[in-house]
């Protein structure tokens, strides 16, 4: 039998949208935690899309939308597994009752709410906390809860230009309008959240005891610059960018390989690794030039250093350089797209993907999470759920609610299982 995972036992509602506030449930339930996502057909996660087909969220399974769009969104599937969902209109106070009914036999809520938010609707810690004195209850945010961000709303997009992603990703010469758009603040927060959530449960397991944690998305992003904002804090420099490039080392760059678009990233942060490399490229001449023999001078002269290196790469197939480079012990790594991703034999006998069913549309890979505990993986025991999914266990079996209440609370809408029309 399998070892149970850690936080088996554990239930958690979710109240949020987007990336930052699911992932950090979706990581709790990938450890165990039995997740509940609390929306309302009224309005619902953003990341599901549109009610009807988005042209704004690409990524429907066989890119169809099929008769639940909002179910399937690729925005959507990718922070939602291992969960189960139910609807309850919180703009009403009837719905707020309700949720405090859940509350009273849950163990976590999170939420990303703007701060303030919650409290306006009669669900902040303080409300709680009074059902559930041990509750644990995490706020999630892009500023935090205090100072003069602190009521702002974000995005991924926005928290990564306030925390100097933005700056750093272009190229020389270029302007930050020319960034590749990356959320991984999203990623970065909802990993931290998780990671807070868990120690806070083991303080109530040594102590009894609840609390509200108040986290930062920005605050947990700035950490991924740690070295430019360091240089700032001792030298007072500013960095620009190098794009692919790196401040101090060389070669540390992005080549072309044969083919259509195909390249590799090398890294060379030592004396070995430069021999290494030379050997690897056949001892050319120019690698013996007083330019390119100390990490100094290498970096001084990077440009030159670059043209050459992908002169010799491009000749080269990409999957066989990366092999041999990492045989010579140089970092070394293909830049692959999505379908070489998907398609790597590394990944697939690590169980990296796994494939889950989407109801009525049929059985898809979807990447899991990074762990393995006790010889078990911790994967996607769950596909995401269909809005409304466990309305029923979450209002029969978790609240003992009456057929004839649960019908009357349908027929006002406080729940459902489609969303109305403007639900967003």
């Amino acid at each position: 039998m399998a070892a149970p995972l850690p936080l088996e036992g554990i239930r958690v509602l979710e109240l949020a949208e987007g990336w930052a506030g699911p992932m950090t449930a979706m990581w709790l339930g990938d450890l165990g935690a039995e997740v509940i996502k609390i929306e309302a057909i009224q309005r619902y996660d953003h990341a599901r899309g549109q009610v009807n087909e988005s042209r704004a969220l690409p990524g429907y399974p066989n890119k169809s939308p099929g008769e639940r769009p909002y179910d399937v969104a690729a925005a959507y599937i990718q922070a939602n597994r291992n969960k189960l969902d139910a609807t309850i209109d919180l703009s009403r106070t009837r719905g707020v009752a309700l949720f405090k009914e859940l509350v009273a036999v849950s163990d976590v809520v999170v939420t990303n709410m703007v701060t303030g938010v919650p409290e306006k609707m009669g669900i902040g810690y303080g409300d709680l906390a009074k059902i559930r004195p041990d509750l644990i209850m995490l706020i999630s945010s892009g500023y935090g809860a205090s100072g003069p961000y602190a009521r702002r709303v974000t995005m991924g997009g926005a928290m990564d230009g306030i925390a100097g992603f933005t700056w750093l990703r272009h190229y020389p010469g270029q302007t930050p309008d020319t960034a590749t758009f990356s959320i991984h603040t999203d990623v970065v927060t909802g990993m931290n959240n998780a990671m807070a959530v868990q120690m806070a449960l083991f303080h109530r397991n040594r102590t009894g005891r609840g609390q509200v944690i108040e986290t930062s998305g920005v605050e947990a992003s700035i950490h991924q610059i740690h070295v430019s904002l360091m240089d700032y804090a001792l030298n007072g420099q500013v960095r620009t960018a190098h794009g692919n490039g790196h401040e101090s080392l060389a070669p540390y760059g992005c080549y072309p390989c044969a083919g259509n678009d195909r390249w590799l990233t090398i890294t060379v942060y030592s004396k070995g690794q430069w021999r290494a490399l030379c050997n690897a490229m056949g001892n050319p001449a120019w690698s013996r030039e007083a330019r390119f023999a100390t990490m100094a001078e290498r970096v001084k002269h990077r440009e030159a250093l670059h043209e050459r290196i992908g002169e010799w790469t491009k000749g080269q197939e990409q999957m066989e350089l990366m092999h041999r480079l990492q045989r010579a012990g140089i970092p070394a790594g293909a830049v692959y797209d999505q379908s070489q991703v998907a398609r790597d034999p590394h990944y697939a006998e690590r169980g990296a993907f796994q494939r889950v069913t989407l109801k009525g549309y049929g059985e898809y890979p979807i990447p899991t999470s990074p762990w393995t505990i006790a010889g078990r993986h911790a994967g996607a025991r769950r596909p995401p759920p269909r809005l409304a999914e466990h309305n029923d266990y979450v209002f029969r079996e978790l609240l003992h609610l009456r057929r004839e209440t649960i019908e009357g609370l349908r027929r006002e809408e406080y729940i459902g299982e489609r969303p109305v029309q403007k639900a967003i």
